[in-house]
């Protein structure tokens, strides 16, 4: 299975199964991640955070569980087919959100992170984005329908998404969270015209004859425009349609 990478540093906590192989290795960690665990451990021991997830159709889901003694990491495993749709890019869109923000401790805030299990394969931790005391909620992008993980699991086919989360210093929050999304955004648009180009010469690959050779392409006169309308309607049933294409 093809797998992409990404700045986000690793959530780590333990894995619930032995049996499940890992997609890639992710021994990288988070900037502070076990900084100051004991007092954060401390201060939740009395009023843990609750967290609360929305798939978008889905009723509010709250089952996030404790991963280990800190009281700083919490994660809850969702199923496809069930809790989430199948195949799993139809999810586009997560909400998360606190249902008690002053439960945080003092200047901190939630890392999200999400972890792919599928065909007794695991991905490793990328991040999903975060909340703080001052934005207790946010629509997270989940960013699946172009991760080449996701593409391979099929219309039914079981699979598991887990999402962790975990109580960092707002400073860790702040600058992964920026950096994370400057990186993805600069790194994907490259590969989003490269998608967009390669659907539109396979579109005109599809009227050459090959009478001309192998140098040369013969296509209509109006290709492009008979290109764009048929780009926009696929659009509208598959905004991400294009991003399928094998290279």
């Amino acid at each position: 299975m093809e797998v992409e990478t990404s700045s986000a540093s690793a959530f780590a906590f333990p894995v619930p199964s032995s049996t499940i192989a890992p997609m890639v290795d992710d021994t990288s960690t988070t900037p502070g991640f076990f900084s100051n665990q004991a007092a954060v451990s401390q201060q939740n021991a009395g009023n843990p955070p609750s967290f609360g997830l929305i798939v978008p159709g889905g009723p509010v889901l709250t089952e996030f569980a404790p991963m280990d003694a800190t009281g700083t990491k919490f994660a809850m495993t969702l199923s496809s087919p069930g809790q989430l749709p199948s195949p799993l890019t139809l999810v586009n869109e997560l909400v998360c959100f606190l249902t008690n923000p002053q439960s945080l401790p003092p200047n901190h805030g939630v890392l999200l992170y999400w972890q792919l299990s599928f065909a007794q394969e695991q991905s490793g931790f990328e991040l999903l984005g975060s909340l703080t005391p001052d934005r207790p909620s946010e629509i997270l992008r989940t960013g699946w329908s172009e991760h080449s993980q996701f593409m391979v699991v099929g219309p039914n086919e079981p699979a598991q998404v887990t999402i962790g989360l975990s109580i960092e210093p707002m400073d860790s929050v702040r600058n992964l969270a920026m950096t994370t999304t400057d990186t993805h955004n600069r790194s994907k648009r490259p590969l989003v015209a490269q998608k967009i180009a390669q659907d539109l010469l396979n579109f005109m690959n599809s009227f050459d004859s090959g009478a001309s050779g192998p140098s040369q392409m013969v296509v209509p006169k109006n290709i492009f425009e008979r290109w764009w309308q048929r780009f926009e309607n696929k659009s509208r049933r598959d905004p991400n349609f294009f991003m399928k294409i094998a290279d």
